[in-house]
């Protein structure tokens, strides 16, 4: 059987299913014939397919709800291509639109700068960092060992130098004085199990999706951040589309003089913060 004949039987086949689309299809026929990327796909099209059995085996989990990403073991988060497994949140495209937006507007990228990734999971903000800002020291914080695990794979893969600290948020960089310019964060922000689809609940680590309350985290790292952020340090957050005007009001509560700088999303819903200290 050739690949365009696999293609078209198991494209007509799961065309209802609401897991497996078109690119998640072609990945996996990318990922398990390997092939160079999606964008020789089309070019290979006629050889002959090697390896059907395992590709029917990942469209089966994918079918049943579970995230392609973690079939192949592999995301792409602003042009890394991470491992990533259950022990981590699969990386996001708002993701990326904080990471791009924090890079490209507010800071020098042949500036000397220490930023640290709090609740890192793959290391993918982290690592973005240390790609784009070559002089930086990068720190990547996670309670989970497993995760932080994940994180020193990708660096490693991509000998990128970030430096990997376990602990619960700011600890241990308060613990070790280390001294931060930006300070940048996606923590756990779903309060409510009925706000995820039904496969992130099954699939994806909940010790990184929820919080109590929704802004908990937020609290925290807010509180504690003064005993180790520079002089005109920034803080940068992600939070979920409906806790803006919550999270204003603790911005204010601990920075009132800073420079607060809310944008949405692509998909025009509040999204992320940048804050300026003075």
């Amino acid at each position: 059987m050739t690949i365009r004949e696999f293609y078209k039987i198991y494209s007509q086949k799961y065309k209802d299913n609401k897991y497996l689309n078109d690119i998640c299809l072609r990945t996996l026929i990318v990922k398990n014939e390997g092939i160079k990327d999606m964008s020789t796909f089309f070019l290979c099209f006629d050889d002959e397919l090697k390896n059907e059995s395992k590709i029917i085996e990942d469209i089966k989990r994918v079918v049943n709800g579970e995230p392609y990403q973690y079939v192949i073991n592999e995301a792409e988060f602003y042009g890394l291509k991470l491992y990533v497994d259950k022990n981590v949140l699969i990386p996001r495209l708002e993701t990326e639109e904080l990471v791009h937006t924090l890079i490209h507007k507010y800071l020098n990228i042949n500036y000397n700068y220490v930023v640290a990734d709090i609740g890192t999971g793959s290391g993918c903000i982290a690592l973005a960092m240390k790609k784009h800002l070559k002089n930086a020291d990068v720190f990547a914080v996670d309670i989970s060992n497993n995760a932080l695990n994940v994180a020193k794979f990708n660096s490693d893969k991509m000998q990128l130098n970030i430096s990997l600290l376990p602990g619960d948020l700011l600890s241990p960089l308060i613990d070790n004085n280390i001294k931060v310019d930006v300070l940048i964060s996606n923590p756990p922000y779903i309060k409510n199990k009925n706000e995820v689809d039904e496969n992130v609940l099954n699939y994806e680590p909940h010790l990184a999706l929820f919080a109590k309350n929704g802004i908990d985290f937020y609290e925290r790292i807010l509180k504690e951040s003064f005993k180790m952020l520079n002089q005109k340090a920034m803080i940068a957050f992600e939070f979920n589309y409906d806790q803006k005007n919550e999270l204003n009001e603790i911005i204010k509560k601990y920075y009132p003089t800073s420079k607060v700088d809310f944008y949405k999303d692509a998909g025009n819903k509040w999204r992320y913060v940048i804050i300026c200290l003075e």
